[in-house]
């Protein structure tokens, strides 16, 4: 259960081993999410001066880290904090397996994560249980926490007991009663009094306990204990006093606190929230004089209308776009002004002097450094998150949340691209916290619908589809449902679009095919057939017709595309370019290959003059180029070419990303054409397991590189192991594409082939007839 004080335990033991000298070097890692433990992994190359520390692939960063950690002469300690089941397989990969220097704490909620993290390991580990302090434990820990230490007599003692009865015994709870009875100078007595005389005095606390623990925050309070109810209801109880306090004592600081819950408590990034204040105090500037009467509604609007800049649809001029929900509504505002948190927010003085209130009544953690960030204790977010509900001003505050989080993405430089993925990165679990905890009756608004949109495009950027496709499915959900745009609306079509393009990385075609079709007709009805968002499409889903191996279909659907984009954009628009280097991939795998070079080295020269030689597509270029040099039997051109695009993918991208993957298996193929065998078998291998960890075992690029293994364990004469590899290829290809899918029949022909070779003549034979069985059916 939280609450109990494991972490601060494990905190007291760091600086105990660090006094000591135990321990000369010590690490502190949140651990409730992968992404958290993978930050703070890396992170200790920083501290420990690693050569790795910069280097720009995330997976040999992780490596390097694990690498010190098993190696480094000096003693260490590496805490890991809030361990959560979801991320044990992680911990398990990347936690160091060897040095008797080291020493690693885990805390986490649950005995079940303890023993799954100990589980079947040789080394030295145990599980320690925190129980809940006694009534005399609590007593004592509140006259410490509250400045008494020992000095109390035997009824400052018996009315400290009393308090606890009161508010549980759960440390927290205890220790902030006591900051609380520090801070104003009071006795346990006094205090007491104070619960009694305040709401609480008619609203019973397990009555309050059961409202969270069954009312809209019941999954945030459903955490695993054996408690009693007075250690349930202990941080309700204790909180109450001292919240109404800082109500009184600092009104914007109650406020902006509010504001903070609605964020993930873990870290939460102030340099981006000022950000976000600066932009919207901007545009509350800039608004209409006749708007200074009613600032309750322009700070909603404001709210609610920020400049979309990275909307890819062009829209006629006589598209009426749909007003944004958080406009409907301004009645709802005209008792309160939140106006003024944008400039608490955008002062250095004011902001720090919020954050030290928070940390003298034991609210919040702020921490200086490079980087200003604020924690909160998750069980103090739920509590500010219960007063926001029953102030009647949780729409309020929710939409200031939202406003500084979608207010400093516009402040990002282009998303998609590498050198912004780090800080992108950041706003995703404040993303999360604020759809998780948005209130029930309020719908989202467009700008927050955008960012999510961007979100969803850079995970599938970064090859994360899983999370794209789970984040723009919601995003459709609201177009269609939420803003009442209905199927048909052009923003509703740019959704159905991405997702269609995530489900074509996915390998999920027979989806991606339906909403590319969807798309097509809507945006050719609405816009026009030579509206480049129409051809848009129409290539995407050309591209998907490549994909499934149909070259014909694909061709005549690239050459209709690319007569539109020539004519509509011009011949050397990036669009167009990236239409040609589609059809260029045509050409090659039908055969016409002195075609397929001349287009390619169109495309890579005009995008080496508009992009530059690094840029991601650029590379694609070249490495389309090089892979053609490969099927020609221009081995000497083709690998230096493939090498030094591999070289750069990792850099950019890292060693797992699948475009990465994607060169490593054209420069395996190149190694096996040249009859290398021990180098294609190195790099064959590393792609298999690349795909099968990133796509799964059944994608298409994943059954690829099992086939193409194959191929090289037949060349090397182990037929068996041969065989085995291209019926698993078959077998997924079948489940995931169908018995009439091109790319299954190459599979097919293969396995055939060596069926005869091996003097399987009867298996070939079937096979063969099933597979054209199946085509005459389709």
């Amino acid at each position: 259960m939280p609450g109990l004080g494991k972490s601060q335990l494990a905190l007291q033991f760091s600086k105990l081993g660090y006094t000591s000298r135990k321990y000369a070097c010590i690490f502190w890692i949140s651990a409730n999410i992968e992404e958290k433990i993978s930050q703070g992994l890396t992170g200790i190359l920083d501290l420990v001066d690693d050569k790795d520390r910069h280097h720009l692939d995330h997976a040999v960063r992780l490596m390097a880290a694990r690498r010190w950690l098993e190696k480094s002469p000096q003693s260490w300690l590496l805490i890991l904090d809030d361990v959560t089941a979801n991320v044990v397989p992680f911990l398990r990969e990347h936690l160091p397996r060897e040095n008797i220097r080291g020493a690693i704490i885990i805390t986490t909620r649950t005995y079940q994560v303890a023993e799954a993290i100990v589980k079947g390991e040789d080394q030295c580990r145990c599980i320690l249980e925190l129980k809940p302090l006694s009534i005399e434990q609590s007593a004592m820990l509140l006259m410490k926490a509250a400045g008494f230490g020992n000095r109390g007599d035997s009824s400052e003692k018996e009315s400290a007991e009393k308090l606890v009865r009161l508010i549980g015994c759960l440390p927290l709870a205890v220790e902030q009663a006591g900051a609380f009875m520090k801070q104003k100078h009071i006795p346990a007595e006094e205090l007491q009094a104070l619960y009694d005389r305040s709401y609480l005095e008619n609203v019973s606390l397990l009555k309050l306990y059961d409202l969270m623990a069954f009312g809209s925050h019941s999954k945030i309070m459903a955490w695993e204990n054996t408690l009693g109810n007075y250690e349930k209801k202990s941080v309700l109880a204790a909180f109450n006093i001292p919240l109404q306090n800082l109500r009184q004592v600092s009104p914007n600081a109650c406020d902006l606190l509010i504001v903070l819950a609605y964020f993930d408590p873990e870290s939460i990034p102030l340099d981006i929230l000022a950000r976000g204040a600066e932009i919207a105090r901007s545009r509350l500037a800039k608004r209409p004089s006749s708007s200074a009467q009613q600032p309750n509604v322009s700070l909603r609007r404001a709210a609610a209308s920020p400049p979309r800049k990275r909307r890819k649809l062009t829209i006629p001029d006589n598209h009426q776009r749909t007003a944004s929900v958080l406009t409907l509504d301004s009645k709802l505002y005209k008792s309160c002004n939140l106006e003024h948190l944008f400039e608490l927010i955008c002062s250095k003085e004011l902001l720090r002097e919020s954050m030290s209130t928070f940390e003298e009544c034991s609210l919040a953690q702020p921490v200086y450094g490079k980087i200003p960030s604020v924690h909160i204790h998750d069980l103090i977010q739920l509590i500010f998150l219960h007063q926001s509900a029953k102030s009647q001003r949780e729409q309020e505050y929710y939409t200031l949340a939202a406003t500084l989080l979608t207010s400093a993405f516009e402040t990002l430089n282009d998303y998609l691209l590498p050198q912004s993925w780090a800080e992108c990165e950041r706003f995703v679990p404040h993303v999360a916290s604020l759809e998780k905890h948005r209130p029930l009756q309020m719908d989202p608004s467009r700008e927050f619908m955008d960012m999510s949109r961007a979100i969803a495009r850079y995970f599938q950027k970064r090859g994360r589809f899983n999370e794209a496709e789970a984040l723009l499915s919601r995003v459709l959900a609201q177009c269609e449902t939420v803003f009442g745009l209905g199927v048909d609306h052009l923003d509703t079509l740019t959704a159905v679009h991405t997702l269609a393009s995530i489900y074509s990385d996915k390998g999920k075609y027979g989806e991606a095919e339906r909403l590319y079709a969807r798309a097509l007709a809507g945006r050719e009805t609405q816009l026009g057939e030579d509206h480049p968002d129409a051809l848009m499409t129409l290539r995407d889903l050309a591209y998907l017709r490549y994909r499934q191996g149909n070259y014909n279909q694909a061709e005549e659907l690239f050459t209709r595309a690319l007569a539109g984009q020539e004519q509509q954009l011009g011949a050397e628009h990036l669009d167009s370019l990236n239409t040609v280097e589609d059809l260029a991939h045509v050409y090659g795998r039908l055969g016409t290959h002195v075609v397929a070079e001349s287009l390619y080295a169109r495309v890579l020269a005009s995008r080496e003059k508009q992009l530059g030689l690094e840029h991601l597509d650029t590379l694609t270029t070249m490495s389309s180029l090089g892979d053609l040099y490969r099927e020609q039997g221009k081995y000497d051109e083709a690998e230096p070419l493939l090498a030094r695009v591999l070289r750069s993918a990792e850099a950019q991208l890292g060693t797992e990303h699948p475009d990465t993957l994607r060169v490593v298996q054209q420069l395996a193929c190149l190694y096996l054409d040249q009859g290398k065998y021990d180098e294609a078998d190195t790099l064959h291998a590393r792609v298999l397991a690349g795909y099968e960890k990133q796509l799964g075992a059944e994608h298409p690029r994943t059954l690829i590189a099992v086939h193409n293994f194959a191929l090289l364990r037949e060349h090397q004469g182990r037929w068996g192991e041969a065989e085995e590899l291209y019926r698993r290829a078959l077998e997924g290809a079948e489940k995931t594409l169908g018995l009439s899918d091109q790319n299954t029949g190459i599979f097919v022909r293969y396995l055939a082939d060596l069926f005869a070779k091996q003097g399987k003549g009867e298996e070939a034979e079937a096979l063969r007839a099933r597979f054209k069985e199946a085509e005459r059916e389709a």
